[in-house]
């Protein structure tokens, strides 16, 4: 790489040829007539009056955000390095405890685990928020990470429990299964089912089951990513052999579930991770480079959707027929497997995720067999956002992980405190149902069939721009060298090489003679002329000669 000093000294020599060939040419400026082209921004940085660690001094228009600063700040570090930026804190006013439950223990070994944690596990970890009692509400939560990696205390889960239990006012239990290939499908469920029954009958302290006997608290359910694929399936065995629990759950929730394990949702296409870098500049002369999809899984389609399809094969021990079944694959439940006891039911997940359509698939079918359901699509959000909500190291949250959360806690308090959904949305027909003519008929139950309450959020912080012209490259400044510089390079070297030699040739002339004059000076230049054509046959000494004749006069020879 060469130095700076040298890249300008050449930039500082090309800048002099060509702002000599524009004086010789004339001006090159386009016509304003020019059609322009509306450059989405991905990507914001340079915050007027805001001061940013410097890892988030991202490329982008400096006076406009399509995306909020925070989000900008994810986008561009999750890209760089997909493992970052997780939150780090662990919310205020909650407590910890933890439980190795009888025989619910395993050992993590080279051989039988991939995950960074070794040794014995299966302890269980519990997120009391302040004043919890045994009758505190209870959550069990399954935490992802591709049923291969991951821990109640890894990962930002320890974070994500302790917000959970004090946004929601229950008593989070987070178990630590046994990942593949120590389990698979069937093991991972079978521990949620026990931990679950666990659950019901013990609180947060010694002696809670005597306390309350009988009686039942009310028990929710969640789940991210695999882990949400997990909790579905737990959903789903209870709705068909609720002796399991001997209650009804009061709610489950997800944030980015994996339910689709043949891996062939269109967002795998849709979605996909794609860098865009454009030859201009915006205003603040900041690279044109743009992110869309989904910046955690960043193979190209084939490549993301054959890695998520080895993955779930490993997780069901290699039975390709569950990769369909509707328990351990519930993309392929019908509405008729949502009939029945099923509780509410929450989704948030990012609108750029690969697996988008995991929820809103599973959120639609749900609804139409009888289930109460919110579906909250985040507009640029990517997989899992919520465990994000810190703001990557900004300073600041970031509004839609935040959001999310805070929307758990009203949907799990809300269904707790009055018995039903903060959301209510019935769409009736004639006579309670759609016509039996209307293709709708062919799957909508009259007085059962729901839809879900369903909302696509914007981030309220994002900027919002007042003139289409904040989104282009300044083409109403004076044309300078950069832009004939970025018109040359888009030409042919066979046009542009001959071109530049033709001009350093005439500018080169051009001095010579500018330097002959200045040399000279007008005024005996002149004189020469004069002489010259009043005596067209005298004949005019050399240069050379005259300069060796003009100095020995000078020594007075």
């Amino acid at each position: 790489m060469q130095p700076k000093s040298g890249r300008r000294g050449g930039s500082s020599m090309l800048l002099l040829v060509l702002l000599a060939t524009s004086c010789l040419l004339g001006s090159a400026k386009p016509s304003r007539g020019r059609p322009r082209t509306v450059r989405s921004v991905l990507l914001a940085s340079d915050l007027a009056g805001r001061t940013e660690p410097e890892e988030c001094k991202l490329s982008g228009h400096k006076d406009l955000h399509l995306l909020s600063p925070a989000t900008a700040c994810c986008y561009g570090k999750i890209v760089k390095n997909t493992s970052c930026c997780m939150d780090q804190q662990i919310a205020p006013g909650v407590t910890r405890k933890t439980l190795q439950r009888k025989g619910m223990h395993w050992n993590c070994t080279e051989e039988n685990c991939w995950d960074t944690v070794q040794g014995p596990r299966g302890r269980d970890s519990f997120w009391l928020p302040e004043g919890a009692t045994c009758s505190t509400p209870r959550t069990l939560y399954t935490h992802g990470g591709s049923w291969m990696y991951g821990s109640p205390d890894t990962d930002s889960y320890a974070q994500l429990g302790s917000r959970l239990a004090k946004v929601t006012g229950t008593v989070v239990m987070l178990t630590d299964y046994p990942l593949v290939p120590a389990g698979n499908y069937s093991s991972i469920l079978q521990w949620a089912i026990d931990a679950l029954q666990w659950l019901s009958l013990n609180g947060p302290f010694e002696g809670c089951d005597e306390e309350h006997g009988a009686k039942r608290v009310p028990l929710f359910v969640g789940g991210d990513s695999s882990g949400g694929g997990t909790t579905m399936s737990l959903v789903l065995t209870l709705a068909k052999r609720p002796q399991l629990l001997g209650q009804k759950l009061a709610g489950a929730f997800f944030f980015s579930p994996w339910t689709n394990l043949m891996c062939n949702t269109p967002e795998y296409y849709s979605n996909a991770f794609s860098k865009i870098q454009g030859s201009g500049k915006f205003q603040d002369d900041s690279k044109l480079t743009m992110y869309t999809g989904d910046i955690l899984f960043q193979e190209v389609t084939p490549e993301n959707a054959d890695a998520f399809n080895g993955n779930a094969v490993d997780y069901l021990g290699g039975d390709f027929e569950l990769q369909t079944d509707p328990i351990a694959s519930p993309f392929f439940a019908q509405p008729a497997d949502f009939a029945g006891s099923l509780p509410p039911l929450y989704f948030a997940v990012g609108a750029s995720e690969s697996i988008l359509g995991d929820s809103v698939r599973v959120a639609q079918h749900a609804a139409q067999g009888g289930c109460d359901v919110i579906l909250e699509v985040y507009h640029g959000m990517w997989h899992v956002f919520p465990m994000y909500s810190e703001g990557c190291g900004l300073g600041e949250p970031l509004w839609a992980g935040a959001y999310a959360i805070n929307q758990t806690g009203l949907f799990v308090r809300h269904i707790h405190e009055q018995g039903r959904l903060p959301y209510k949305l019935k769409v009736e027909g004639p006579n309670g149902g759609p016509p039996e003519s209307s293709i709708l008929a062919k799957f909508w139950q009259p007085s059962v069939s729901k839809v879900p309450f369903f909302r696509y959020l914007y981030d309220p912080n994002v900027r919002h721009f007042s003139k289409v012209g904040e989104l282009l490259p300044n083409r109403d400044a004076t044309y300078s060298y950069k832009d004939i510089m970025k018109d040359l390079a888009k030409q042919s070297p066979w046009i542009v090489l001959p071109s530049l030699t033709g001009a350093a040739v005439t500018i080169f002339v051009m001095g010579f003679c500018l330097g002959g004059l200045t040399e000279f000076g007008g005024e005996r230049t002149v004189a020469v002329g004069a002489r010259v054509l009043q005596a067209p046959g005298a004949r005019v000494a050399p240069r050379g000669l005259r300069a060796r004749s003009t100095g020995a006069a000078a020594l007075g020879v």
